[in-house]
């Protein structure tokens, strides 16, 4: 059984596509949270009602499932917080996608929340972007990772939706942990950025003719030189699905490695720098009193 304190609910997104490290996501919260919301907005029968069954939380009955039809991002998470407020008592509410696999210092935060400050309302970790490689990422981006839950909140947007109701500060913690969406097949990321564009996100897409021939490299191109080495240690949730992926994933990923190889000089002295500032400024949070005793034990 799991030790999940009844402080938090998870908030999950799933839609028709297949979520590959799904399994990996919901091992790696289910110490921690006490129930599973999920919006499963894919067409009927769908293809996450295996994985969600046999997770802990489906096992255990601390799953709700809702089925409401995707309008958007926002509608789908607003969706998820209709559930909690009927079937939830949960305080505090994690913010997940099916493609980010949480680490084991997750458990720490969540036996602590009970010494967040009052003023505070969200809980920021940071997130490794990896990019056709589980070997490199883009950044450490800042992300919100749990927040409190009120009957005022609601989302706004249909795409990179926005939170709206809440107030109160938000505390980050020096906590890291992998998003693992950008490493799949060209051909995934392609449509990813179609369905973005078609709610209205910005920037230019490959026609749907295109999708089934285009030159990955060229795609990528932007992207290429941004690329920083990983050296630290995969979630330990995600080894299994790392494993399983490597040899799927292996082209794609091996073309990365060559041309980040190839970079020029220049290229690599700016991306030591750029490593060296993110490392520090999601390590730093360690300074703060208040986010040191949150990640405590």
């Amino acid at each position: 059984m799991s030790d999940a304190t009844g402080s938090i609910a998870a908030h999950l997104i799933l839609g028709a596509r297949e979520e590959p490290f799904l399994a990996a996501t919901l091992d790696s919260i289910a110490p921690s949270v006490a129930h599973l919301i999920v919006n499963d907005n894919a067409p009927d029968p769908s293809p996450h009602a295996r994985t969600l069954s046999d997770s802990v939380f489906g096992r255990e009955g601390r799953i709700a499932i809702d089925r409401t039809p995707f309008e958007g991002f926002a509608a789908a998470r607003n969706a998820c917080l209709r559930v909690h407020a009927r079937c939830s008592d949960a305080r505090w509410i994690a913010f997940v996608d099916a493609d980010e696999v949480h680490a084991p210092a997750f458990g720490a935060i969540a036996r602590n929340l009970d010494a967040v400050p009052p003023g505070v309302w969200f809980l920021d970790g940071y997130t490794w972007h990896f990019f056709q490689s589980f070997e490199y990422y883009t950044s450490i981006e800042r992300r919100m990772a749990l927040f409190r839950f009120a009957p005022s909140l609601h989302w706004e947007g249909a795409v990179h939706e926005r939170l709206s109701g809440a107030g109160g500060a938000r505390l980050a913690l020096p906590y890291v942990y992998a998003h693992y969406g950008h490493t799949l097949a060209p051909r995934r990321h392609a449509e990813k950025g179609r369905h973005y564009s078609s709610l209205g996100a910005p920037g230019d897409v490959l026609r749907e003719d295109q999708l089934d021939d285009f030159d990955v490299a060229r795609y990528f191109a932007p992207e290429y030189p941004r690329l920083l080495r990983f050296g630290g240690k995969h979630p330990p949730a995600a080894l299994v699905t790392l494993e399983r992926l490597r040899p799927l994933l292996a082209p794609s990923h091996a073309l990365t490695d060559r041309i980040v190889r190839a970079q020029p000089a220049a290229v690599a002295m700016r991306n030591a720098v750029r490593k060296l500032n993110y490392e520090l400024r999601w390590r730093g949070r360690v300074l703060d009193p208040r986010a040191r005793r949150l990640m405590a034990g």
